[in-house]
């Protein structure tokens, strides 16, 4: 299995536990009307999201192109021109795949509502970093714009439905980094190439869409898939049930209702118009 930074073993296991989580707490107090269709709870800082999602940026290139651990090897010329390749393609792949995303998200926003939603640019952004995680250092730089853009694709869709099915998941953490971190692997399994894979690993299996590869990488990234997915489930709902059975998964509707900065913290963070503004409950 090829998960060069960790879309599976950091992204997944955190959406999927993120997902688990969502389902057995519930939706938020007026998150759905009762028609069952979903009511606008937007954040309370378009700046902020802003911020945070630059901030992710830029770690984003310690997190892949790092993940080579090394870029210089005092074993031989070659194996550190191997690490000087592999950092610097994950990197090229890593800014690629996130602005393919980002392109992707203002596509979407433009269709949808004739406007450039600027908040769904920097979710463009997250999960087309997400995407390329598992195979910055082995797609080929026309690989990393397909797994952004479908990655934008696959996250608008997985949003939909979860709406639909009434899942309310306030920051889309499960779609972004569980369901995208998914394909993250799958399409590593496609478009991993034999070149890059040797230069990273040394050797190895590559992507069943070229010549030769067939579909042992497949298999193991959909394994790899599958046995992630199944461990997370596996450790975090008992612990999410036990401490709704206790009664200390969810604060109460009166808490929710007030905000938890007026409930734990004393007072309100955000006034607007001089009433108490709920974002804490975001």
């Amino acid at each position: 299995m090829i998960d060069f930074a960790g879309c599976g073993v950091v992204h997944m296991v955190g959406g999927v536990a993120g997902f688990v989580a969502c389902v057995i707490v519930g939706p938020r107090l007026g998150r759905f009307d009762s028609d069952g269709k979903p009511v606008d709870m937007p954040g309370h800082s378009a700046t902020l999201v802003v911020l945070g999602t630059c901030l992710l940026w830029f770690g984003w290139y310690g997190f892949n192109p790092g993940s080579t651990l090394n870029i210089v090897s005092g074993t031989s010329a070659a194996t550190s021109a191997n690490l000087f390749l592999t950092s610097g393609r994950a990197a090229v792949c890593t800014t690629l795949s996130g602005a393919a995303g980002v392109l992707t998200a203002l596509m979407i926003s433009f269709v949808r509502h004739k406007s450039w939603d600027l908040v769904n640019v920097c979710n463009g952004a997250l999960v087309g970093f997400v995407s390329i995680t598992a195979g910055a250092a082995v797609l080929e730089p026309w690989g990393a714009l397909i797994a952004g853009s479908i990655g934008m694709l696959i996250f608008e869709g997985v949003c939909m439905l979860w709406l639909k099915l009434r899942i309310d998941d306030p920051l889309c953490a499960s779609p972004m980094h569980g369901v995208c971190g998914m394909w993250g692997l799958l399409v590593t399994g496609f478009l991993a190439t034999p070149t890059y894979v040797g230069q990273a690993y040394l050797n190895g299996k590559f992507g069943a869409f070229y010549p030769g590869g067939g579909g042992h990488l497949l298999a193991c990234q959909i394994i790899g898939i599958l046995v992630i997915t199944g461990w997370v489930v596996a450790m975090t709902a008992p612990l999410f049930l036990l401490l709704k059975a206790l009664r200390r998964l969810r604060i109460t509707p009166e808490e929710e209702q007030a905000g938890l900065d007026v409930s734990k913290h004393g007072g309100s963070a955000y006034n607007h118009d001089g009433g108490m503004a709920k974002g804490s409950m975001m």
